[in-house]
């Protein structure tokens, strides 16, 4: 039922119970019984041609906003990176194939921004993607790459490659034009978790102190990873342990 909810985007924000079953290969009692569900639950409500998503979402989203563990967590040093640095700083959160903005914390100067809080990024455009693609396992890195770019994958993985040696992520104008972002990524149980983004112009950047503003990313990333670090780690399934390779790599 729950996958109904994935056809909704920017693009498609109205779908009718005909198209929802058509999408998803059900057949029409099943299609309708499920948007009746998502209705019931305020997930969906009926409108002009058919159906868009409910108050609950916006409810969640409330939820979220003032009571999520890893915003709560990280809320003061993200506000303290944009005080010291005078940028716009945006946090991402990774959910499956998605990288969504999850907080936008304005600089003293605001910058208007395309990507504020939860529009999807370009998975392979931008500071703030690239820091979080760069550290993620090479084959998940490759399977991801090839399900939606297709060709270039060796000439993308080096550019990862280059971002994962230099511990962070600088793009010109791949968002915003105009504008410039450094992107570092933030861990949790040693696994890349999101990013975090200093926002500028051009102009500033140009002006500004580079390795003083990079510093400074890293360090609230940092900050930010070991706050939501898990208090005890999480329960994994046992299993059988192998033997250390005695191969070196290249």
């Amino acid at each position: 039922m729950l996958r109904v909810l994935d056809l909704f985007t920017e693009q498609h924000p109205v779908l009718s119970a005909e198209d929802i079953s058509s999408k998803l290969d059900y057949s029409r009692p099943t299609g309708y019984r499920y948007v009746r569900g998502l209705v019931a639950a305020g997930l969906l409500v009926r409108a002009p041609g058919g159906y868009a998503l409910g108050p609950r979402i916006i409810e969640l989203d409330w939820i979220i906003r003032t009571q999520d563990p890893v915003l709560m967590a990280s809320r003061s040093a993200v506000r303290r990176l944009a005080a010291r640095t005078a940028c716009g700083v945006t946090q991402m959160g990774m959910y499956g194939e998605h990288i969504v903005t999850i907080h936008y914390e304005p600089g003293p100067n605001p910058l208007e921004i395309g990507f504020d809080r939860g529009r999807p990024m370009p998975l392979f455009r931008g500071a703030p993607s690239k820091a979080i693609l760069a550290f993620l396992p090479r084959a998940r890195l490759e399977r991801l790459y090839r399900k939606h770019r297709g060709r270039g994958f060796a000439r993308f993985a080096e550019e990862m490659k280059d971002v994962r040696k230099a511990g962070y992520a600088i793009s010109f104008g791949e968002l915003d034009v105009g504008k410039v972002g450094i992107g570092a990524p933030v861990f949790r149980s040693r696994t890349v978790a999101g990013s975090l983004c200093l926002v500028l112009t051009k102009v500033a950047y140009d002006k500004a102190d580079q390795e003083f503003l990079v510093a400074k990313l890293l360090h609230a990333a940092g900050e930010i990873g070991e706050a939501i670090e898990p208090a005890a780690p999480e329960p994994r399934t046992r299993r059988r342990m192998r033997e250390p390779s005695t191969r070196t790599s290249a």
